[in-house]
Parts: structure tokens; C-alpha cells; sequence
């Protein structure tokens, strides 16, 4: 007989699964009543409901946020399935394959990412093409423009906006990973610079990974993250939201020619060709 057993004087009130007991004895105004306990087993399968539903939960919101996201059809086609492969951009495809591989590492260790390079190079797309891969791991995925992001925190304000900033902050400290495009181009006010140290706060400490995408070159990323206000060009000396991205996400330049530009001069020469004219150089 256990030690378990061995207290509980009716075997009847033991669980079949953990044997843990199911029920005890209290005196209530001097009346002995036996009331339910929850088992070890119990307790165990009340946890994973209650993450369920906050999963659930979760997942609602992302809904509500995606009208108003990058996650469009766009946003779906950016898989590493449909990835163009060429000389230039093998090292960033070898990067975000093997990130999403060892996904659990990079979620339990914090493993964030930042991108920077030139306009139209691929950073939109490989982190669109993370995000796809991580959410496909049933894990909740937010991928959101700061602009954007800033724009519907300040829409909150509004007494008619579908979201409050509170349930937006929510959202973004719960997400798995949160993906945040074009750093940089946010207008710099105080209160946009208080706004988005808040999203970043949020996630350095919550612990969970962010991956940033920007056209801005490393220094010239620093010094725009200092600017508090462009009109009296107020510097924050700290730098609070550049050295929580510094420890939070690895650097990562993308390096390779425009696609943009690229795509534009297939269009140009399709377009003679369908018009029958000679293409000038």
C-alpha cells in the first residue's frame, strides 16, 4: 500500500490514473464532510485547458488584427516553398529555414531577428516567409507594419475604434512571434517614440521573439530610434528602445539587388513584347 493509499482510508476516493486523492475529509461546525479535491492528473488536465483557451483566446484577436495587418495574400505567398532561389540570397534562405527548424530553441532562448538593407531587396519577404512556416506549427503569429501598428494604437483613442490599446499591447506581448516591418519610417513624435518603446518593452520582457525588418543602416537605425521629436530633435541619451532590439534580435543584412527593380524590368520587356514593339535600351 502507498503512502497515498495508505492515508485515505477509502480507496474509493483514490484517482485510477495517478492514485492521487479525489477526495477529503473536513470538519465543518464540528460536522465531518467529504469534498472533491482535484487530483494530480487533474490539475495537470485543468492547466492544459485553460492554455487552450487562452490559445483560443489568442487567436481570436490575431483574427481581428489581420484586416488591419500585412498578413494579406501577399503575406501568403511569401513561403520558402515559392522562395526565388539565386546567388545573391542563398545565405538568407539557409538562415530562415534552419530558424524555423529549430523554432522551439529560438522561442524558449528568445532568438529575435532584425534585417536591414537596402529598399526592396527580400527583408519583407523573408520574414513573411518565417512567420508563414512558424504559424504553420500552429503557433500564433502577428507580422504588422509600425506605422500600422502605431496608426491603431492611436485609433484606440478614438471612442469608435474596434480596438483599445490595452487589447493591442495584449496581443502583441502574446503572440509567439511578432514580426514588425519597416522600423524607421514611423513619424518620430513623443508620443509615437513612447508608443513604440512600449511594443518593444513589452516584448524584451515577455521574453518572446520579434523579428524587424528596415531599410536604415545600423547607425542610421540608432539614430532614429533616439529621436524622440524631429521638430526640436530631442535625443534620448539612454537609447531604451535600440539596446532592447540589440539584445533581443540578431543582425542580419540582406544584401542582394532589388527585386523590385528586377520585376520592374521583366515587366517593361513583357509588355513590349505583348505591345509587338522593339525594346530600347
Amino acid at each position: 500500500m502507498t503512502p497515498t493509499e495508505n492515508s485515505c482510508r477509502d480507496k474509493n476516493i483514490l484517482c485510477p490514473t495517478c492514485r492521487g486523492p479525489t477526495h477529503k475529509d473536513i470538519l465543518l461546525r464540528g460536522v465531518k464532510k467529504r469534498v472533491p479535491v482535484m487530483c494530480q492528473c487533474g490539475i495537470e488536465a485543468d492547466a492544459r485547458e485553460k492554455a487552450a483557451m487562452e490559445q483560443r483566446d489568442l487567436r481570436r484577436r490575431l483574427e481581428r488584427f489581420k484586416a488591419y495587418s500585412l498578413m494579406d495574400n501577399r503575406y501568403r505567398l511569401s513561403t520558402f516553398k515559392n522562395w526565388e532561389h539565386r546567388s545573391d540570397n542563398r545565405d538568407d534562405f539557409t538562415l530562415g529555414t534552419r530558424y524555423c527548424e529549430m523554432w522551439e530553441d529560438m522561442y524558449s532562448n528568445n532568438r529575435g531577428l532584425l534585417f536591414h538593407g537596402k529598399a526592396g531587396n527580400g527583408k519583407t519577404y523573408l520574414s513573411f516567409a518565417i512567420a508563414n512556416a512558424i504559424e504553420a506549427k500552429s503557433k500564433a503569429v502577428m507580422a504588422i507594419s509600425i506605422s500600422k501598428l502605431l496608426a491603431i494604437i492611436k485609433d484606440s483613442f478614438d471612442k469608435h475604434g474596434e480596438f483599445g490599446e490595452t487589447d493591442v499591447l495584449n496581443t502583441v506581448r502574446d503572440a509567439s512571434l511578432l514580426v514588425l516591418d519597416d522600423m524607421g519610417v514611423e513619424y518620430k513624435t513623443a508620443w509615437a517614440y513612447e508608443k513604440l518603446y512600449a511594443i518593444i518593452d513589452t516584448r524584451y520582457r515577455t521574453t518572446k521573439p520579434t523579428i524587424i525588418t528596415t531599410n536604415y543602416s545600423l547607425d542610421a537605425l540608432r539614430e532614429n530610434l533616439a529621436t524622440i521629436d524631429l521638430r526640436t530633435r530631442t535625443i534620448d541619451p539612454s537609447e531604451r528602445i535600440f539596446s532592447r532590439i540589440t539584445e533581443m534580435c540578431a543582425f542580419h543584412e540582406i544584401k542582394g539587388a532589388s527585386w523590385r527593380i528586377s520585376k520592374g524590368m521583366k515587366n517593361k520587356a513583357a509588355m513590349y513584347i505583348e505591345l509587338g514593339l522593339i525594346q530600347k535600351s
